[in-house]
């Protein structure tokens, strides 16, 4: 069989495999749901891709060039999760070890994964497609369809951001480093960077996601339906402020040259890939992070040290258990232990340079003057700890432990809640600093919407982690809701309360509301997995 051939039968297979999961039906379902939203009708209040309460007809080059802004701009970041599995799934499934018996080199294989990837990122694209052609219908505005017009965008600005996030997945699963939380963080910062960069690009090569051509002829068009000689560019999502106006948009001219100049972009998966080929282990699992090699040059070590000795057993020792009786009569002091106890299971393992940062992010909140601890320091204070809470709800999958904790004594009233409890606690630690502020200087709706936003994070983990089994569901979720809320200042998904807007509409007290739900819903998804062991 050629390489060709083995390569082809491998995306085929791995393609295959992920389109029958459920997940695929879910992410398929809420980019369809997202589709909706950003394409809201005129009787909304609220308008995007809009100068001054300005935007296109929902013509078929608008419909078709706004989903393509928003697959390039918002699903490259949860499409990274969405695949960032591809080496640890046939890891888990034992496919890998069959593999590693075959021909196949570890370029052959990368290059492989990342054109899964590809080919799986891109049938979710498809379905934006069907559902641009659909919105135009649905909203009613402009029934004359012109293809050209609806996926040509898409050819030229999500193409070639989906194979750049295929391979930067594969990438970051090769990659030691990089195969955690911590990798997925690098993720969102380079997402965040790449994002400022392509709005404010002029020129190709600086536009990663290739949305700058749309964005300028959008602007420049809502310019000159403003009577005035305002130079303004579009924004993605704002309130509607006046009467909204509409203005036939007619598209971007677009040319071979433009495509040939992007495309140029896809030589630069491929080199990804073939960089990751360096560090994949080929399922040789004594290099991945599962075995430690420095633990095992200690116990070598040790091993070399002692040649003779022998494991002392020390059956001189009485060993006593405590009562179940006792630890009834004293069941205060036993929620408290097990509260700290778990705090310090949810803070084990972080790094030293972790608390100067949170107690640098805590000095900051008090001291600031209170618009600045406003605009950046709350946002970034609880975007910190996302790794902690993230973990909620998922140890006892990971470490395999749920025959331990699920059929303990009362699991649910014993280890869950005081688990919820850790990870607010954890909320309002780091918070602490912006939240005395707000104290000392009677702000007190912004101390109502940052001790809700506190309860809120940890609730959101925990529903997600327990209902997911994954860390990555969260990550996703919160970075979107933070990207969206306080960092644009969009007030409804303002959970922290960054924005008077937020405030004066009482946004927080949903967000109570929305913590009441999932703190239901996470105990009920813990009832479901102690039944199960049970």
């Amino acid at each position: 069989m050629t390489s060709i051939r083995m390569l082809f039968h491998m995306i085929k297979a791995d393609y295959l495999e992920r389109v029958r999961r459920y997940s695929f039906l879910i992410t398929v379902l809420v980019s369809i749901f997202f589709v909706y939203k950003y394409l809201p009708s005129s009787d909304e209040n609220y308008v995007t891709l809009s100068l001054q309460s300005i935007r296109g007809l929902y013509n078929s080059a608008w419909v078709g060039s706004g989903i393509a802004i928003l697959a390039s701009m918002l699903l490259s970041l949860p499409a990274f999760f969405l695949v960032k599995n591809a080496i640890e799934r046939d890891v888990q499934t034992g496919v890998g070890q069959i593999i590693a018996t075959t021909p196949i080199t570890k370029w052959m294989y990368t290059m492989g994964k990342m054109w899964s990837n590809f080919v799986f990122l891109m049938s979710i694209v498809a379905v934006l497609m069907v559902s641009a052609l659909a919105m135009q219908f649905i909203r009613g505005e402009d029934y004359t369809i012109n293809m050209a017009a609806l996926l040509l965008p898409f050819l030229y600005s999500t193409l070639p951001t989906m194979a750049l996030v295929a391979s930067v997945a594969i990438l970051f699963e090769s990659v030691p480093l990089l195969r955690k939380g911590l990798g997925n963080l690098v993720y969102f910062a380079i997402w965040l960077l790449a994002l400022i960069r392509s709005t404010q690009a002029e020129h190709s090569n600086q536009d990663i996601f290739g949305i700058s051509p749309l964005l300028m002829k959008m602007s420049s068009d809502a310019n000159e339906t403003i009577s005035s000689n305002a130079d303004g560019h579009v924004g993605g999502i704002a309130p509607l402020k006046g009467e909204l106006i509409t203005y036939d948009w007619n598209g971007v001219h677009w040319t071979i040259q433009m495509f040939v100049e992007r495309y140029v972009w896809l030589a630069l998966p491929i080199i990804i890939a073939v960089i990751a080929s360096f560090f994949f282990h080929r399922f040789d699992l004594t290099r991945s992070s599962i075995i430690s090699k420095k633990s095992m040059r200690r116990a070598r070590a040790a091993e070399i040290a002692k040649p003779d000795s022998k494991p002392v057993h020390r059956n001189d020792r009485e060993i006593k258990l405590t009562p179940y009786s006792n630890t009834q009569s004293r069941s205060r002091s036993y929620y408290f232990k097990t509260l700290v106890l778990e705090l310090r299971l949810m803070l084990k393992g972080l790094r030293l340079w972790w608390y100067l940062i949170a107690l640098v992010m805590i000095v900051l909140g008090l001291l600031l003057p209170m618009e600045f601890v406003v605009e950046f320091i709350v946002p970034f204070t609880w975007a910190w700890p996302i790794l902690i809470w993230s973990a909620m709800g998922t140890n006892e999958a990971q470490h395999r432990t749920q025959q331990l904790i699920f059929t303990a004594m009362n699991p649910v009233r014993n280890q869950f809640i005081v688990l919820w409890l850790a990870g607010i606690m954890v909320a309002y630690l780091t918070g602490s600093g912006a939240m005395i502020h707000f104290l000392v200087a009677g702000e007190w709706e912004s101390l109502m919407a940052m001790a809700i936003g506190g309860l809120f994070i940890p609730t959101l983990a925990l529903v997600l982690g327990v209902w997911s089994g994954s860390s990555k569901l969260f990550q996703v979720v919160f970075m979107l809701l933070w990207y969206m809320g306080p960092l644009n200042k969009w007030d409804v998904a303002d959970f922290m309360g960054t924005t008077q807007q937020a405030l004066d509409r009482g946004i927080y007290f949903y967000y109570l509301l929305a913590t009441i739900i999932l703190l239901v819903l996470a105990v009920a998804g813990r009832v479901r997995q102690v039944k199960m062991y049970n």
